[in-house]
C-alpha cells in the first residue's frame, strides 16, 4: 500500500517517506523540469517534500502517492464544471443518474476518464463517422491513379504488383484516431476496475476502426475542424486531450510503467478559458467588448533596426466603445487572495498599461485572479520621481466556486452581474 501526501495547489508539505528508486527520480526530475509542474524532493532525513504550483492532479512513485487538490476550485468535480462551460460542451450532466461519482470528486484522473468513457460509448453506439482519406499500396490490380516514380523505382520491368495511390472511406481518421489514442493511454493506467474494463473494452472496440499514429493532442487538434458532420464529438475530444495532456510525462506507449505514472493538468489554462467566456457572457449586452489573447507590436522596439523585438500579448482587451479607450486585463490562477501580486506580475501590468494608454488617466491594467470570495484590490499605482505620467493596476478576486456553482441554476444571471462589477472595478471603465 502506498503511502499518500495529500496537498492543495501552491502548498508545500513534507511527509516522512522510503528512499526513492532511480525511476522515482527520473519522474521527479521530468515533474521539476520545464513547466514546473510539481517540485519533489528526497531529504536527507527520510522525508519527501513536496512543493505543488497551479498544476493539480496525481503522481504514482514506487512507495508514495501525491494528490494535488484543486482546493481553490473547491475540488475537482468543478474543475470539469469550468471546462464544461468554458468549451459550451456536456460533461459531467451527460453521465446517467446511476453513474458512480468519486465521493468528494478528488480523483481528477478518474473523473475525466470515467466522462471519456461515457462519451465513447455515446458515439459507437450512435456510429463512429468515416471519411475519405488519401491511402498509399502495392496492389495486384490499379486503384485510384499509378505512381509512375514508385513504379520505376520499385517495380522496373514487372507488372504483378502495382504502386497505387486512392481514396480510402473508412473510420481511420483523426476524430476517431485521438479517442483511440487517450483511452489506450488511460486504459494501463485506470485503478478502478469496472473503470479499467470499460476503457479495455472500448480499446478494442476502436481497434477495429482505426489506429493512432500519435499520442500527441496537439497532432489531432491541428487536423480536427468541426462542423455539423462532427460537432457530436466535440465533449470527447475535449476530454481526450486532457488525458493525453495530463498524462504527457509518461511512456504512453509503453505498458510496462511500474506503477510510476503523472497525471496533471494545468489550472492556469483551466481558469484562464474559463473567465474568459465567463467575462465574454457579462459584457456581451453592455457598451464594453472584450477580445482575447490578442497581439500587440511595435510596442518593445530595436532602436538599431526601428523593428518589433517583442510583441505584447494580453490575456484579455476590453474596449470600451463609446471613448476608444483599451484596458488590458490578465487572468491569474494565483493566490492573491492573501498574498501580494508578485513582481514580474507587476512589471507585467504595468508595461500593458502603459503600451495600450495614452495619458495617465487611462494608462490602467487589470488582473482577474482566482479567490475563495469575492475580493477588490489592490490598487496599485506608479508613483514616478521625474515627472512622468503614472500608470494604475486594479485587481479583483473572483469566487470560483460560488460563480462555478451558480450558473449551473438559477442564479447565472447573478454570476454574470458579479463578473460584470469585476471587470468594471478592474478596468475604471
Amino acid at each position: 500500500m502506498r503511502q499518500t501526501v495529500e496537498l492543495a495547489e501552491y502548498q508545500t508539505k513534507c511527509e516522512p517517506s522510503a528512499k526513492p528508486t532511480p525511476a522515482d527520480l527520473k519522474m521527479a526530475e521530468k515533474l521539476s523540469a520545464g513547466s514546473a509542474r510539481l517540485d519533489v524532493r528526497w531529504l536527507a532525513d527520510g522525508q519527501v517534500e513536496v512543493k505543488a504550483s497551479s498544476w493539480v492532479g496525481v503522481v504514482q512513485f514506487s512507495e508514495v502517492q501525491i494528490r494535488v487538490i484543486p482546493k481553490l476550485v473547491g475540488g475537482s468535480l468543478r474543475v470539469l464544471r469550468m471546462v464544461e462551460y468554458a468549451n459550451g460542451i456536456r460533461l459531467l450532466s451527460h453521465l446517467p443518474p446511476d453513474q458512480r461519482l468519486p465521493a468528494d470528486g478528488t480523483d481528477l484522473f478518474h473523473l475525466i476518464v470515467m466522462a471519456l468513457v461515457q462519451e465513447a460509448k455515446e458515439l459507437i453506439r450512435d456510429g463512429l463517422i468515416r471519411d475519405y482519406r488519401p491511402t498509399e499500396d502495392s496492389l495486384t490490380v490499379l486503384r485510384g491513379r499509378l505512381r509512375m516514380r514508385d513504379q520505376f523505382l520499385r517495380r522496373y520491368g514487372t507488372l504483378h504488383r502495382l504502386e497505387c495511390q486512392f481514396d480510402e472511406y473508412d473510420g481511420d481518421i483523426p476524430e476517431n484516431q485521438l479517442l483511440a489514442a487517450a483511452l489506450s493511454a488511460a486504459a494501463t493506467r485506470v485503478t478502478d476496475d469496472a473503470l479499467r474494463a470499460d476503457t479495455r473494452g472500448l480499446v478494442g472496440v476502436l481497434a477495429g476502426t482505426c489506429e493512432p499514429p500519435t499520442h500527441d493532442p496537439e497532432w489531432y487538434t491541428r487536423r480536427i475542424h468541426y462542423d455539423r458532420r462532427n460537432s457530436r464529438y466535440r465533449a470527447a475530444h475535449e476530454l481526450a486531450v486532457m488525458v493525453l495532456q495530463g498524462l504527457a510525462l509518461n511512456d504512453l506507449h509503453s505498458i510496462s510503467h511500474q506503477g510510476i505514472t503523472a497525471f496533471m493538468l494545468d489550472m492556469n489554462a483551466v481558469f484562464e478559458r474559463f473567465v474568459t467566456r465567463l467575462v465574454s457572457e457579462a459584457l456581451a449586452s453592455s457598451p464594453l467588448q472584450v477580445s482575447a489573447q490578442q497581439s500587440f507590436g511595435a510596442v518593445v522596439v530595436d532602436e538599431s533596426t526601428g523593428g518589433t523585438y517583442t510583441t505584447i500579448r494580453p490575456d484579455l482587451v476590453v474596449v470600451d466603445t463609446r471613448s476608444g479607450r483599451k484596458v488590458p486585463v490578465d487572468i491569474k490562477y494565483k493566490l492573491y487572495e492573501d498574498k501580494k501580486f508578485g513582481t514580474g506580475d507587476i512589471y507585467q501590468l504595468f508595461t500593458y498599461a502603459y503600451a495600450l494608454g495614452a495619458t495617465e488617466s487611462t494608462r490602467n491594467a487589470g488582473v482577474l485572479y482566482a479567490a475563495t470570495a469575492p475580493v477588490s484590490g489592490p490598487a496599485l499605482r506608479i508613483k514616478p520621481q521625474a515627472g512622468v505620467a503614472g500608470a494604475h493596476i486594479r485587481g479583483a478576486g473572483l469566487d470560483v466556486a460560488g460563480l462555478v456553482d451558480a450558473l449551473d441554476g438559477a442564479l447565472s444571471e447573478s454570476a454574470l452581474s458579479t463578473v460584470r462589477e469585476a471587470v468594471h472595478d478592474v478596468t475604471a471603465l
